[in-house]
């Protein structure tokens, strides 16, 4: 490598790291080949290391006799599939590196440069879920969202289970709510914010409580 290519290599690492620690970020990247899609969010490394993306929910698939899955569960899967199975990708993480159940959290990329997290957004294909820290791409993902929701694409082409007269966020944990929900009615009133229906409150970032599914 030549004297001009190094140093234009270094520029870009420098201005790079300069990006991520300007948002306060900390960061780190790595490339993976993924041996196997487990479902629409999850995937499989080459050396078994599992990967839930960050900062998304794919509908669930049934993956046991006595838990029905979710519409576009398997439409999901299907994609996430023919967009990673078989494929070395690039694994970027954030300051929150695993789950509760120990997976690691990261934002895939493909060899072209786009963020999987955000196709499977964007196609309707998966909810928009951040945690109370947040997320480095929350921007980028809530848009995606936004367009999803206006296009009525995936998910978001068909009108929820149960309709509620409204739904309760909270502005901490960015869950919502059913009005029935034991986990709603927990929240202290400084956190609660009310919206009028279930796509107000994903197009301001809440993603749905697990409980209820609202």
């Amino acid at each position: 490598m030549g004297i001009r290519a190094g140093l234009s290599v270094m520029t870009v690492v420098l201005v790079s790291i300069w990006l991520f620690a300007s948002i306060g970020l900390s960061f780190a990247e790595k490339s993976a080949f993924v041996r196997y899609v487990i479902d629409g969010d999850t995937i499989v490394l080459k050396k078994g290391t599992k990967v839930r993306y960050r900062g998304i929910n794919s509908p669930e698939i049934p993956h046991n006799k006595n838990k029905s899955g979710e519409p576009f569960g398997w439409a999901a899967t299907k994609r996430n599939r023919q967009l990673v199975q078989g494929r070395l990708v690039r694994l970027v993480q954030d300051d929150e590196k695993r789950d509760r159940f120990g997976r690691l959290l990261a934002y895939i990329f493909l060899p072209d440069g786009r963020m999987v997290n955000e196709i499977l957004v964007r196609e309707g294909l998966a909810f928009v879920c951040f945690s109370e820290k947040g997320s480095s791409f929350s921007k980028k993902l809530l848009a995606a969202q936004r367009e999803a929701i206006d296009a009525k694409r995936g998910i978001w082409s068909i009108p929820p289970v149960r309709l509620e007269p409204y739904y309760v966020g909270n502005r901490q944990s960015l869950r919502f709510h059913r009005p029935s929900c034991p986990y709603g009615k927990k929240m202290s009133k400084s956190n609660r914010v009310i919206f009028k229906s279930r796509s107000d409150a994903c197009k301001e970032g809440f993603c749905r409580c697990k409980k209820c599914l609202p």
